[in-house]
């Protein structure tokens, strides 16, 4: 479910409008998360550390209003939830896209993301059918600690849809870090919803029970 956000009553309407006529209103960002407490317990209970990172970031997004907002018509919606497509690697070389709704119960979106998983991997071709804006993009970079990254994307209602992309954790000082870029649209996400993204993220993935 969506609904329209009212401009009349918007205090980011000034905002919006600036930023919605610019040539490239995007913005990125790349941060080491510490993931120390959600990498270890996903290995001491055999499950997919990939998984619930996807997880943890889904559900700090849609704690944060900004994160659900979208573009359609022209005009800024808000999302009640927004959800995950991802890529899926395959033993050919090539990927696929996923899509998984986000459950806030952790288990059940790790066994759906799994079947999902693979499900692609057996599959070939791209096949993502979802037609809605209510969704983040997911790219996973393994075995690279990056320290930037973009995304290819379209204009238009996917214009306003986040990426975000993954790379391979690694540790420092005791502590398990994780790369993770965004890139955003300047008219509906500033910096201050991108720096609280950030910081409950770390919360999340460290009180991780």
């Amino acid at each position: 479910m969506k609904q329209p956000i009212d401009l009349k009553t918007w205090n980011r309407r000034e905002h919006f409008e600036y930023f919605f006529k610019q040539d490239v209103p995007f913005w990125s960002v790349t941060a080491n998360v510490e993931c120390t407490g959600i990498y270890r317990w996903c290995k001491e209970h055999g499950r997919s550390f990939a998984i619930a990172y996807h997880w943890a970031s889904l559900k700090t997004a849609n704690g944060i209003e900004a994160m659900r907002m979208r573009i359609e018509n022209d005009l800024p919606v808000l999302f009640d939830a927004v959800h995950a497509s991802t890529t899926v690697a395959r033993p050919d070389g090539t990927f696929g896209f996923s899509f998984n709704y986000f459950d806030p119960d952790f288990e059940a979106f790790h066994e759906s993301m799994l079947k999902d998983i693979k499900r692609i991997e057996g599959e070939s071709g791209l096949k993502y059918t979802h037609p809605e804006a209510d969704v983040i993009f997911y790219t996973v970079l393994r075995k690279v600690c990056f320290t930037s990254a973009e995304h290819s994307f379209s204009l238009g209602s996917q214009g306003a849809i986040p990426c975000f992309a993954f790379g391979e954790a690694f540790e420092e000082n005791g502590k398990m870090l994780l790369p993770h870029s965004i890139r955003v649209n300047h008219a509906l996400v500033d910096g201050q919803h991108v720096s609280r993204y950030y910081e409950q993220l770390e919360q999340i993935m460290n009180a991780f029970r």
